[in-house]
């Protein structure tokens, strides 16, 4: 199984493989399209391998990467809710003390554990605590803020962060599916981050308005149009998840302005034209405070902000 930039995530595992003596339970944290549910199935794999190193190859290794692995469990959610407490008892604490089906041992995959209730994890607590012999538990999602500190008390946290430019660009290439051009648009756009630039260039309709709305606000703030730019702002900031896309392709957007405007050479923001007309325009002080501005307001919406007035803001203050 090829990993992308995740020698220092892999590291520890390589060790417990070793030793054979792993943690039962393990957060995985990191933002969408770092390859969190990659990760869990790695930590899968090394724990059911034949070869004890998930190789990748074994039969239970294969049946992983699968998806077919009777002692993998990917547990399901309640509609597209979230998880609910009677599935937590049910499938994940109840039948993780019967024995596994293949395997010495057998593991759970809680994926997307955003928003997850407090009940949900107070479920958790027990066997988490006192696990049964065979039994491993991983969870995924964005941050740590989602668990209750007792839980995260229990687990190890593994934070996963995007690939570096040519570790990106690699995997993409070895997919075979995408061109030099195409890959070289989708990492202009959203850098390292290899499931949104694969997103991206399987068509995904919000990566894709996102990546249009910054090429325009980016226009805008040249101009110093306050208006066009709150109103381009505005019109992703009906979905929260877009918003911090597009805020994050601006970040790296003006913050090539600011490497221009130093000499530099630019790249990791998705409209060079705009970055250099930013640069010819503006101080470096200038530029850097509007970098701080627009990564505020990406943190913003992380949280429970009213995503159309901070827009509305931002977009005052990067036209000042």
């Amino acid at each position: 199984m090829k990993l992308y930039s995740k020698e220092n995530a892999c590291r520890p595992f390589e060790a417990m493989s070793k030793t054979g003596r792993f943690v039962h339970s393990y957060i995985i944290t990191g933002e969408k399209g770092t390859g969190k549910k990659t990760f869990a199935r790695y930590i899968a794999m090394q724990l059911l391998c034949d070869n004890h190193n998930a190789c990748g190859e074994c039969r239970q290794c294969s049946r992983i990467l699968r998806g077919q692995h009777p002692d993998f469990i990917e547990v399901d959610r309640e509609g597209r809710v979230n998880y609910s407490v009677d599935v937590i008892r049910e499938k994940v604490v109840a039948d993780s003390c019967i024995s596994p089906n293949d395997c010495d041992r057998k593991v759970y995959l809680l994926s997307d554990c955003e928003g997850w209730s407090d009940a949900c994890q107070n479920a958790m607590l027990k066997v988490t605590e006192d696990p049964p012999e065979a039994a491993y538990f991983i969870f995924t999602a964005v941050n740590r803020n989602s668990f209750l500190s007792t839980l995260i008390s229990r687990s190890m946290t593994i934070e996963l962060h995007e690939a570096d430019i040519s570790s990106c660009r690699e995997a993409l290439s070895d997919m075979g599916k995408y061109s030099e051009e195409e890959i070289d648009r989708a990492v202009s756009l959203f850098g390292g981050n290899i499931g949104r630039c694969r997103d991206f260039l399987e068509g995904s309709g919000e990566l894709t308005a996102a990546a249009e709305a910054v090429t325009k606000a980016m226009d805008a703030i040249v101009a110093r149009d306050e208006y066009a730019l709150a109103h381009i702002l505005g019109s992703v900031s009906s979905k929260r998840e877009e918003m911090r896309y597009a805020l994050e392709m601006l970040a790296r957007s003006v913050r090539d302005g600011a490497v221009i405007r130093n000499g530099g050479k630019g790249g990791a923001g998705c409209t060079a034209a705009a970055s250099n007309r930013l640069a010819e325009r503006f101080s470096t002080a200038r530029i850097l405070a509007m970098y701080d501005a627009v990564c505020e307001a990406s943190y913003r919406c992380t949280r429970n902000c009213n995503a159309q007035g901070a827009a509305a803001v931002l977009a005052g203050k990067l036209c000042r």
